[in-house]
């Protein structure tokens, strides 16, 4: 929990490899990495290309580490609350220049955000639309403050998921959300777009980053691939360096063919969960929801479907391993029979005799789970829970669907049932804020599933209120009660951090021994720390 001091400036360039010294590390070098994508397009807009550009063209103010505990203070200083926890004052770096040579002051960051509130789209935390925030303004010694309708020590979370843009070129265009952004100003590590072709991009080096002598390599190769079974063989040949996606049987297809370079660490991630559209019928049935959990081996799931990598989730209050130590035992417990395996229990009917069971009145009871074309390993998962509900005599379908249709599905309620992760962040509260804040329906992937209420709004909202880490935790123990009580979502398993590399030619990944970062590439925040400690072997 942030006090109401200033926090401590962190020192960035303290991030070094264990038992590599600055003045040994070799400048220059590419890191290649995959991405999921059709192609590339002539588009640098950080907020319209699924943040593929965030943490690499566009530095974050700050990196909250959930991996270290630690606050990684990048365009910022330092940031802190005032007293009554209603005011949060970011200092910036002094001498802060744009990938152009241009200043960076705090009236660019002031602009970026108030960008935000001019353009919903881009308000993907919901800093304006939850009404809290009252404005952003620039203040003395190169600082920004950002002012709250009421105190919420929680809220300075938020402000590293957005870009910082210059002003200079951001106000001069009369549409945002369509603005290609094609001549890239940035402040990331890698700012320079060196080429692009649909299935290839490069970024190079930014002349006038902030950290003296970073980054280390010189340049970032994408490569465009369509899903998983694409990434599995570039992998194994030496083609990318980091992997973030499902790899299967990965001792046997990637490790034992260069055992000396190529490795992978799968820390806990995100809990993965069915969200269910409690708007429609027969979903809106919390019998129904519990049977559909309780029809489900989550053990046998994660052995075949996911090769035994993840954690089978028997905690129906929401959160998974990654939070592992604000799970409430004792409440887990009380609720465990919901994640038991016993399709004995199942609960609905087959009216007609087909086989199948029915709705309450009488209609076929038949919906699709929707997960993302390409992404095999949740593929595979959904296939093996149709079988599932096949057994019980529940009829269900896999259906796959583009990028851009399951966003827009998941976050405008528009589905049956979606698998989907749940929020990762400094603390499980973020997760509750994102599944079931009101202010979160229609902009969030987890909080379509149509369960709200006001005092749980209340609750959620008192969090941010407290100091005390007593008052904190029965606060989340309430709201993994109020989970468990209406299962929205039926737990699945706690995902692991996808992580596969090689050291033929690059070093200073994060690993079990120097875990100086959750290693995801999907995370700008998180990336840069990584790509800040890169370097040629």
């Amino acid at each position: 929990m942030y006090n109401k001091k200033i926090f401590a400036s962190l020192v960035c360039s303290a991030l070094l490899t264990v038992g590599v010294q600055a003045a040994d590390i070799k400048q220059g070098g590419t890191l290649n990495v995959p991405i999921i994508t059709t192609g590339f397009v002539d588009n640098y807009n950080p907020y319209t290309t699924k943040d593929v550009f965030h943490g690499i063209m566009f530095e974050p103010l700050m990196v909250f580490n959930n991996m270290t505990g630690e606050t990684d203070f990048r365009l910022a200083e330092s940031a802190g609350y005032s007293d009554d926890l209603k005011t949060i004052t970011v200092k910036m770096r002094n001498g802060l220049k744009w990938s152009d040579g241009s200043l960076l002051t705090a009236e660019d960051v002031a602009y970026s955000f108030l960008l935000t509130k001019e353009n919903p789209a881009f308000d993907s935390k919901g800093i304006w639309s939850g009404g809290n925030l009252q404005s952003v303004e620039v203040t003395v010694d190169n600082s920004v403050a950002f002012t709250l309708a009421k105190p919420d020590s929680t809220f300075i979370w938020n402000l590293e998921k957005y870009h910082i843009l210059p002003k200079a070129v951001w106000s001069k265009v009369d549409n945002a959300t369509t603005f290609t952004n094609p001549d890239p100003v940035g402040t990331g590590p890698m700012t320079q777009v060196k080429y692009r072709k649909s299935q290839q991009m490069e970024l190079c080096r930014n002349p006038h980053y902030y950290l003296k002598g970073r980054p280390y390599l010189d340049c970032v190769s994408f490569r465009s691939f369509n899903d998983n079974s694409q990434i599995q063989p570039a992998l194994m040949k030496g083609e990318v360096d980091w992997g973030s996606n499902f790899i299967a049987d990965i001792e046997s297809t990637f490790v034992k063919r260069d055992p000396d370079n190529n490795h992978f660490w799968y820390p806990a991630n995100d809990a993965i969960h069915l969200y269910l559209n409690t708007k429609k019928v027969p979903f809106n049935d919390l019998k129904v929801r519990q049977a559909l959990s309780m029809a489900l081996d989550r053990e046998l799931i994660v052995d075949i479907a996911a090769y035994g990598y993840p954690t089978a989730n028997f905690n129906a209050g929401g959160i998974g391993e990654l939070y592992e130590k604000s799970i409430n035992k004792e409440i887990s417990d009380r609720y465990s029979h919901l994640t038991e395996f016993n399709q004995d229990k199942a609960g609905v009917k087959d009216v007609d005799g087909d086989g199948y069971r029915d709705n309450p009145d009488g209609s076929k009871l038949e919906f699709d789970i929707e997960v993302v074309t390409g992404w095999t390993d949740w593929i595979q998962v959904v296939q093996m829970v149709t079988e599932f509900y096949d057994e019980i005599g529940i009829k269900s379908n896999v259906k796959t669907v583009d990028w851009a249709v399951y966003d827009a599905n998941l976050k405008k309620s528009e589905y049956d049932v979606a698998i989907n992760w749940s929020m990762v962040a400094t603390n499980p509260i973020i997760a509750y804020q994102e599944y079931f804040s009101s202010s979160r329906v229609g902009n969030s992937w987890h909080a379509g599933h149509g369960v709200n209420d006001a005092e749980i709004d209340a609750l959620i909202d008192s969090f941010g209120q407290t100091g005390s880490p007593e008052e904190q935790k029965a606060i989340l123990d309430k709201l993994q009660v109020f989970t468990a009580e209406n299962l929205p979502f039926i737990p699945l398993f706690s995902n692991p951090t996808w992580f596969q590399y090689s050291t033929k030619k690059v070093d200073g990944w994060p690993t079990k021994e120097n875990p100086y970062v959750q290693p995801v590439w999907y995370d700008g925040g998180k990336r840069v720390i990584i790509l800040n400690n890169l370097h040629l072997k």
